[in-house]
């Protein structure tokens, strides 16, 4: 799942690799990797009438990731921050359309100069490909069967502590998203720590897990976390807690 920084050195400017940025448009516009490419979260989520961020149309992420130059062939590296959790909702996007080639640097993008990289300011034209989804619907849950299922699936709120006091799914956990990523530049803290995290909660990888938070976005960094601790039934309810409540949903 993690490319180091050694690595991307080492294949920055190789052809089959796309180099992915997620942060922000204008943050990548004042200084990126020379031929990385800017995807904000924006672009990989519609909106339903409750504001909720929903996974975007597959016939606009072909659009999209064609545009970007990838296909099979090529190698996906995605950038970010350990405190935005953006970048990992942008993988779970590229995991759920089926990419098999993708990883994520697990070091925080605004230290890329510190790790010797040079940015610049001059953005790159990517030659266009053909985008193939191959959508995995094991990894994604929709509100209509879950309010049927909830004790069938181990519910984990990715938000804070103060957000699940005021509501929560049903038979909901609370996990922060924050309690597993790093704090010594690295994105996530190492399996061995998110192993004992989730032991401490008392997850059983034996059970089918559901991610939820606000929009999305934090339930998919916890998302990778539980995939990283080895963790293999998970699926992230995109919706989330703005569509449930949006539906007046049970809540506890």
């Amino acid at each position: 799942m993690f490319v180091t920084v050694d690595w991307l050195k080492e294949h920055q400017f190789d052809p089959d690799v796309v180099i992915v940025d997620t942060r922000p448009k204008t943050m990548f516009l004042y200084g990126h990797l020379p031929n990385s490419q800017s995807l904000s979260i924006e672009q990989v989520i519609r909106f339903d009438e409750f504001g909720s961020n929903l996974v975007i149309e597959q016939e606009k992420i072909v659009e999209l990731f064609s545009n970007l130059g990838i296909d099979e062939t090529k190698t996906v590296i995605l950038i970010g921050d350990a405190m935005d959790p953006s970048v990992a909702r942008i993988v779970w996007t590229f995991l759920y359309f089926g990419h098999e080639k993708t990883y994520l640097l697990n070091s925080n993008s605004s230290d890329l100069q510190k790790h010797g990289f040079e940015l610049k300011r001059q953005t790159t034209i990517p030659k266009p490909a053909k985008f193939s989804p191959k959508i995995n619907h094991d990894i994604r849950i929709e509100s209509d069967f879950l309010k049927d299922h909830l004790t069938d699936f181990e519910i984990l709120d990715a938000r804070s502590p103060q957000e699940f006091m005021g509501g929560h799914l049903p038979n909901s956990k609370l996990i922060p998203f924050t309690e597993g990523i790093g704090y010594d530049g690295n994105l996530f803290q190492n399996k061995e720590f998110l192993d004992d995290l989730f032991l401490q909660k008392n997850i059983s990888k034996d059970k089918e897990i559901v991610c939820y938070c606000m929009h999305g976005h934090r339930a998919s960094n916890l998302f990778l976390q539980l995939k990283i601790a080895g963790f293999e039934k998970v699926k992230l309810y995109d919706g989330s807690f703005v569509e449930w409540t949006g539906k007046k949903l049970p809540l506890e």
